[in-house]
């Protein structure tokens, strides 16, 4: 690896357990998905390649080029499930430039709540014409043995119900539309 070619490393707040860092990443060797990962006073030297089942290969170069397949998931906005090696960590990460994934809204109001990655769907609590709050379950999805609640981003009335227990899903398919504004309170 090379001399760094990103002179504007990207600054997480990474929450791991309780416990927070600030986690810079910077590209090196522009190009050939090279990183230094640094917080506190560590620093590491990376290869990253997306596979095509969405995982990372993440080689360690110093550690004899060591390959780890690296699975993330977006279970809400800016909280994630990471899998490496048999272990499922979560973790709360922002850095300012992150948009929910779990939720797209609409001009209309309308807000499509989306599977943040593929499983199965175990429970859909929730039925066109309810009424429901923001944070409120709208869907469990099962993924690597745990289960992640999907919420509602905004209050509003479920419009639409795409999904039924024992579903399987892909990253990104629409689970629910909440329709806002169109409480009776």
């Amino acid at each position: 690896m090379g001399a760094a070619t990103n002179r504007n490393p990207a600054r997480l707040r990474v929450e791991i357990g309780g416990k927070s860092q600030l986690v810079s990443v910077e590209s090196v060797d522009s190009g050939l998905g090279c990183y230094r990962v640094s917080w506190g006073d560590r620093s590491y030297e990376l290869e990253a390649v997306q596979l095509p089942s969405g995982a990372l290969s993440v080689i360690t170069p110093k550690s004899g080029h060591e390959s780890r397949e690296l699975h993330v998931y977006e279970t809400a906005p800016e909280e994630l499930l990471i899998a490496i090696g048999g272990r499922q960590v979560r973790a709360r990460v922002a850095d300012g430039r992150r948009r929910a994934r779990t939720s797209t809204a609409s001009p209309d109001g309308e807000h499509s709540v989306v599977a943040p990655m593929p499983g199965r769907v175990v429970r859909v609590p929730v039925a066109v014409g309810d009424v429901v709050e923001a944070g409120q379950p709208l869907a469990v999805v099962e993924a690597m043995k745990m289960e992640n609640e999907v919420t509602a981003q905004a209050p509003g009335v479920v419009s639409d119900v795409r999904t039924t227990a024992g579903d399987s899903v892909d990253a990104g398919a629409v689970l629910v539309v909440v329709t806002a504004g169109e409480q009776d309170g």
